[in-house]
């Protein structure tokens, strides 16, 4: 029965691979670190201060992740070390049903890293260790290999710590600014949520060596709401010159009039950390997504320190509601320009113009949406779509009174 388990294991992690040539836009830097960690399953103090820190994690096909996960990556010439901290409200409650190596590892609570040195989506290296220490590696979907890495891990009273030392061997040290393919992924059986760097299950990210040596802190985007919203995003320049960073936010939603765009700017002397509140604006409802990009300006050139995958959000869809109430009631004016004057109702024109004065009240009410609360808002789409229910009526009774051939 095992052979078994691994068998599918192997075949699904194969499909997986194949899938993986597909591209992220989700990005990071990788510092070279002074002192390597120590590989013990314990994130000891300072530990990984040098290290860099991928965008938080999006459920696998959008959506905000149930656990936060926070991952430290670095390299030296021996080895690139990951680390990550998996929160969990109940740590004794994580599943591990594999207990061999190699076997259906990543069907449990478990990080997985998946490599592609040649970033050409050729033989990919996956590595994935369960909450109690139990390992699997494939190349390709193949579990044969022998691949030279070591992992650890510990159960903590808020969830789980990993630590990973991938030996970079035949590989060779990476030289300054070389690219790698890169996923992170989570799987979080009890809560039945898969969750990953890119936002994507088969999708690679990019980690970049070395260059530029800062560290971003971008945290998981909590309840944004319409109007200004501000994410503090914390840096730390690692290298011994002063950074001129750019933090670019981009909003992107349903329609072209919910797109935003934003740059905030910030300087750092050699070995500093700031704390940048960043601004950012929704600016309608309905499906959207955030994403941030932060940037080091050398001269002409801007060098790529983090990209987060897009962290999907969904607001009411008040602005798209708006647009709907004011097409009917236009459609219904159109109609009762058609009917012959003998048979227009003789309130028509004034029921119309009650409907226009409504639906410019609501949206006067619509104009201050960051200032209502929820509730406020969804009485206000209750009421928008009652007055577009009553412009449809509306031209109901005009289309009955039109002659047939003007129908």
């Amino acid at each position: 029965m095992q052979r078994v388990i691994i068998t599918i294991c192997a075949l699904a992690i194969s499909a997986a691979c194949c899938q993986a040539a597909m591209t992220s836009p989700a990005a990071v830097a990788c510092p070279m670190m002074q002192q390597a960690p120590t590989i013990d399953g314990v994130l000891g103090d300072g530990e990984w201060s040098d290290a860099g820190m991928p965008g938080p994690m999006v459920i696998d096909g959008g959506g905000r992740p149930s656990l936060d996960t926070e991952v430290w990556l670095g390299y030296d010439a021996t080895a690139l070390y990951i680390a990550a901290r998996m929160q969990d409200p109940m740590p004794l409650a994580v599943q591990c049903a594999a207990t061999e190596r190699d076997g259906a590892v990543m069907a449990d609570d478990s990080l997985v890293v998946i490599l592609d040195p040649g970033n050409d989506g050729d033989s990919l290296i996956e590595l994935a260790v369960n909450a109690m220490g139990v390992e699997y590696d494939a190349i390709d979907g193949n579990p044969e290999p022998t691949i030279a890495w070591n992992s650890e891990t510990s159960v903590t009273e808020d969830g789980w710590v990993v630590e990973i030392a991938y030996l970079l061997g035949a590989d060779g040290t990476p030289q300054m600014g070389d690219r790698w393919g890169l996923n992170l992924r989570r799987n979080a059986p009890r809560i039945g949520e898969s969750m990953s760097m890119t936002g994507e299950a088969g999708s690679l990210g990019t980690v970049i060596y070395g260059r530029p040596a800062l560290r971003c802190d971008i945290p998981q985007i909590d309840s944004p709401w319409y109007g200004r919203n501000t994410t503090t995003v914390g840096l730390r320049n690692l290298s011994g010159a002063r950074q001129n960073v750019k933090i670019n936010v981009r909003v992107t939603g349903p329609t072209r009039r919910a797109h935003y765009f934003g740059v905030t700017k910030a300087t750092l002397e050699a070995g500093a950390s700031q704390e940048v509140p960043v601004t950012w604006e929704v600016r309608r409802g309905g499906r959207c997504s955030v994403e941030f990009s932060v940037q080091v300006v050398e001269g002409t050139t801007a060098l790529t320190a983090l990209r987060t995958a897009k962290m999907p959000f969904e607001l009411p869809a008040l602005g798209q509601a708006f647009d709907a109430a004011v097409s009917e009631i236009a459609r219904a004016y159109e109609l009762y320009a058609r009917v012959p004057k003998q048979n227009r109702p003789f309130d028509g024109a004034t029921r119309l113009d009650m409907l226009l004065a409504r639906w410019r009240y609501l949206d006067s009410e619509q104009q201050r949406r960051a200032a209502l609360e929820p509730q406020d808002v969804f009485a206000l789409m209750g009421r928008i779509r009652e007055l577009t229910e009553d412009a449809v009526l509306m031209q109901r009774e005009f289309r009955e009174l039109l002659p047939q051939a003007a129908e």
